[in-house]
């Protein structure tokens, strides 16, 4: 690939365009995250390439977006089709700004990117989800268990209830020993069931 505009070849020169490149897609795409990958990536590329961008040809290019990443790892279809946008949006800016006459990308077909499957819950994480819920009673019903604060309102009330007797009027819960559970409870005096005071 050769230039077809002069520009100084020397290191600074190309950065510069680099750099109005990606001036360019921040003011376009307002993202300041892109900018940062795109910088990361092109730094990569010609690190690795070891050459100018008008000497880049296309299989430099197909070597870098299909080759493994520094870790060893086999790039996704997603990683490759990101390669690509980000070293052919670069040259189309080069080609623009008449520094370049070609795209070395626009002969490297694209990886067909097939929509991924959402993740949900297993049945097992489920389960272990189920597992640590504590099942409590619609509010204003007595369940089968309302564990009760030792004195307090809940004291109180009972007292209140007692009146001068010292006994539950009819029909209310009498305290009776602890409930199953942290704390104790009131049983109902007809139905035997743990109710809130």
């Amino acid at each position: 690939m050769t230039a077809i505009a002069y520009l100084d070849e020397t290191a600074s020169g190309w950065d510069r365009t680099l750099y109005a490149f990606l001036a360019e897609k921040h003011r376009r795409s307002g993202s300041q995250r892109t900018v940062q990958a795109y910088s990361r990536m092109l730094n990569e590329f010609f690190g690795r390439a070891a050459k100018t961008p008008d000497q880049v040809t296309s299989d430099d290019a197909f070597a870098w977006a299909y080759g493994t990443a520094l870790a060893g790892k086999e790039p996704s279809s997603i990683t490759i089709a990101a390669r690509l946008a980000c070293l052919s949006s670069y040259y189309r800016f080069l080609i623009r700004m008449k520094v370049v006459g070609s795209n070395p990308c626009d002969a490297i077909e694209r990886p067909r990117i097939s929509p991924s499957n959402p993740r949900g819950l297993t049945a097992g994480d489920i389960r272990r989800l189920l597992a640590v819920i504590t099942p409590r009673p619609p509010a204003g019903r007595p369940g089968p268990y309302c564990p009760q604060p030792a004195g307090g309102a809940a004291a109180a009330g009972l007292s209140a209830r007692r009146g001068r007797t010292g006994l539950p009027p009819p029909g209310r819960p009498v305290p009776v020993g602890p409930a199953p559970g942290p704390g104790p409870g009131l049983r109902h005096a007809r139905t035997g069931r743990f109710a809130c005071a």
